[in-house]
């Protein structure tokens, strides 16, 4: 147990807002991109990972508007041709390729050197194995385009999450 270093001499009382998570506001912003109709996201966390994820959602045609604690996310259909930075944000780079199958258009992706060496195997053969036309050079990791055709095949999918735990859903 933690001991406080003053004692106080009355109550106190009061609030403290704790910041929310980049992982989960990411996860907020592209479940909003993929609803059918406006969601309003209150308190997400704002950081390098999060500003990449909105950048690149609206490079993809999603409207995203921030006042003050409020975030509203319109979505909009998905369109090509974009640029997406992933910096080295994970969960831009595992949680956008996909969006951008349902994209129409090429969707490029890059980020900072030590994205490339993270991995993205898991992502690319599972989409490839849908029908999702993506160049990789062999190495898959990125830079790596996306061809969206608008749609993703169905089909069943198995997906190794033994490399990162952003390739499986969370429970919060």
């Amino acid at each position: 147990m933690w001991s406080a270093p003053f004692r106080a001499s009355k109550p106190i009382s009061g609030a403290i807002n704790i910041p929310g998570s980049k992982s989960v506001t990411n996860r907020a912003l592209v479940l909003s991109a993929l609803a059918s109709s406006p969601s309003t996201l209150r308190r997400g966390l704002r950081s390098r990972d999060t500003d990449l994820m909105i950048k690149a959602l609206s490079s993809l045609g999603v409207k995203i508007e921030i006042e003050e604690d409020l975030w509203k996310i319109t979505p909009a259909p998905l369109m090509g041709p974009a640029g997406i930075d992933v910096g080295n944000a994970g969960t831009v780079m595992r949680f956008l390729p996909p969006l951008a199958a349902l994209a129409k258009g090429l969707i490029s992706f890059d980020g900072d050197p030590r994205s490339h060496q993270r991995p993205l195997g898991p992502v690319i053969k599972a989409l490839e194995s849908l029908g999702v036309s993506i160049e990789h050079q062999g190495r898959y990791s990125l830079p790596l385009v996306i061809n969206g055709a608008g749609y993703i095949n169905g089909g069943e999918v198995e997906i190794d999450a033994s490399a990162s735990s952003q390739f499986s859903p969370r429970s919060y």
